[in-house]
């Protein structure tokens, strides 16, 4: 009984001392007065002793251990004295707890609890809406300024803290608390709806992407890459239906081996072209398919681009022995077709020119044995026979001048203008020079494009002169066809009526046979231009030759 009466003794005791005021350390050797353990203060650097200790919620002084006796452990869960605590707690618990006093803390956490801590005392002010508003806003200008969740919970902590300094009672904490984790879920709403944005992106991503890889699987041109040395990064499955390779044959390995050694060098220059920056036109390379064959190909390059910087090539090839086939067989239509119109051209100069040269002679037999005026109607009638003759003189030539065989393409020009200008009235000059003799496909291919594009200023432009200039560059022959009509508008027409209804399907098709390209320039009331280069030898003087 004694031992009992003298430990609740010394509890009240302990008890008392508790609840009294307490003077603890301070700083430069001073004192201070520190509330009960009861009553809620913030800490400040250098303050010591026995008082609240609001990192953990728990006096110091509580988490002394009772003295042991009978059935008591020398230790209680739960309350251990912090100086039983190791080196690796007391780091925890260090990081975990905010830096008070602006110690190396972003001025931007501190202005933010600030104002949650003003949202949360205007919360239990009974502003209800309005604070939750101003704590939404706090978590909106937080996520703004770059800071993590992480950050929002210190505002979080400070702010409660400041208000759980102020309450005086445990109902005036209980509410402050209360009011703190209503004011938490809405400051971190803004922090909820940016992660569903964010899902929602990822999720549209991934949606492209998968749209993207289906679009280059199943896709009919090979779609590839190469990195900056020259080396296949990604390949698309058609490459193994055109070539025949698999794909892991050429991964990760050169291109170079891949290409006929000839167009080596295009393809060299190409690619240190992309890797340059530019963007390099379209162009011709073979390709070494499983067979051992090559098989032709028509390249796109551009550059590849990761975080602003060149990385490699994107390039996209397409198979066009199909189109060289049905080139090659236009070719020979053409060729075919010209053999017919010099057939056709021959026979109205020389039989239809011996045909009527007959029929002058009668007519003269005819006048000598007639008196004069019938002699005088006779004259009439070989007027007309004369201008029947010079009409199929003229056609004859142009369906296929003998001059365009023997003089070559400038004469023979010069000589379609002339008669052109007599039949139309329209002024046409010739300038510039194709220079020496081109191969006769590339010859008679230009004449057909000048006079089709002839005709169609004389039936639509409604011109009054047609410049037809040559000029050499390298190894292309440029052609300039160029009226002061009333001209149109190119997109549009050629959307409404396609390249026969601007009558370019006939300059088109004879282009293409000769690996030509056409580009036309116009607008409306300023004329129109077509722009004409074909691929030419760099000698071809002994063309000619071959025409004999």
């Amino acid at each position: 009984m004694a031992r009992r009466r003298q430990r609740r003794g010394a509890a009240a005791a302990r008890a008392a001392d508790r609840d009294a005021p307490a003077r603890v350390a301070a700083p430069a050797g001073r004192s201070r007065r520190c509330a009960p353990a009861g009553a809620l203060r913030l800490d400040r650097p250098g303050d010591a002793g026995r008082h609240a200790d609001l990192r953990d919620g728990r006096d110091p002084e509580r988490l002394r251990p009772r003295a042991a006796g009978p059935g008591r452990s020398a230790a209680a869960p739960g309350r251990l004295h912090p100086d039983a605590l190791g080196p690796e707690d007391r780091r925890r618990a260090r990081a975990r707890r905010p830096v008070d006093g602006g110690h190396g803390v972003n001025p931007d956490v501190r202005e933010l609890a600030a104002e949650y801590a003003r949202a949360l005392q205007g919360y239990l002010a009974g502003h209800g809406e309005a604070a939750l508003q101003q704590a939404y806003e706090v978590g909106r200008q937080t996520l703004a300024k770059g800071l993590g969740v992480l950050d929002m919970a210190t505002v979080q902590h400070w702010g409660l803290l400041r208000a759980l300094a102020k309450s005086r009672t445990p109902q005036e904490r209980s509410r402050a608390l209360r009011a703190g984790q209503k004011l938490c879920v809405e400051s971190l709403l803004p922090f909820e709806m940016a992660h569903r944005r964010v899902q929602e992106v990822n999720t549209a991503l991934r949606d492209s992407e998968h749209r993207y890889r289906n679009l280059v699987d199943t896709a009919r041109d090979v779609i590839y890459t190469l990195s900056s040395d020259g080396r296949l990064k990604t390949l698309n499955p058609v490459f193994e239906t055109i070539t025949g390779w698999s794909r892991t044959e050429w991964l990760g390995k050169a291109f170079a081996p891949l290409v006929y050694p000839d167009d080596l060098p295009r393809a060299a220059a190409m690619v240190q072209a992309v890797l340059a920056g530019q963007a390099p036109p379209m162009f011709e390379l073979r390709i070494l398919s499983r067979s051992g064959s090559y098989i032709p190909g028509e390249f796109m390059v551009t550059p590849q681009i990761h975080e602003g910087q060149i990385v490699g090539v994107l390039g996209v090839a397409r198979d066009i022995t199909d189109r060289q086939r049905a080139d090659e067989a236009l070719r020979h239509l053409n060729e075919a077709l010209e053999e017919e119109i010099k057939r056709i051209a021959h026979a109205l100069h020389d039989e239809a020119g011996q045909l009527l040269a007959s029929v002058h002679i009668v007519l003269a037999d005819i006048a000598r044995e007639l008196p004069t005026s019938s002699s005088q109607r006779l004259e009439e009638v070989r007027s007309l026979l004369n201008k029947i003759e010079e009409q199929l003189r003229h056609l004859s030539h142009e369906l296929r001048p003998t001059i365009l065989d023997d003089l070559g393409l400038q004469p023979a020009l010069e000589f379609l203008a002339d008669g052109v200008s007599k039949r139309t009235g329209l002024r046409i000059s010739v300038a510039g020079t194709p220079g020496s003799r081109l191969p006769p496909a590339t010859e008679t291919a230009l004449y057909r494009i000048v006079q089709e594009a002839l005709t169609n200023v004389t039936r639509h432009a409604q011109a009054a002169h047609v410049a037809i200039a040559f000029s050499r560059n390298g190894h292309a022959l440029c052609c300039s066809i160029q009226d002061d009509g009333a001209g149109f508008d190119v997109p549009t027409t050629r959307a409404r009526r396609g390249q026969r209804g601007l009558g370019l399907m006939g300059i088109q098709e004879r282009l293409n046979a000769v690996g030509g390209t056409l580009n036309i320039v116009s607008e409306p009331g300023r004329g129109t231009e077509l722009l004409i280069t074909v691929p030419v030898e760099a000698t071809s003087a002994d063309s000619h030759s071959a025409r004999r």
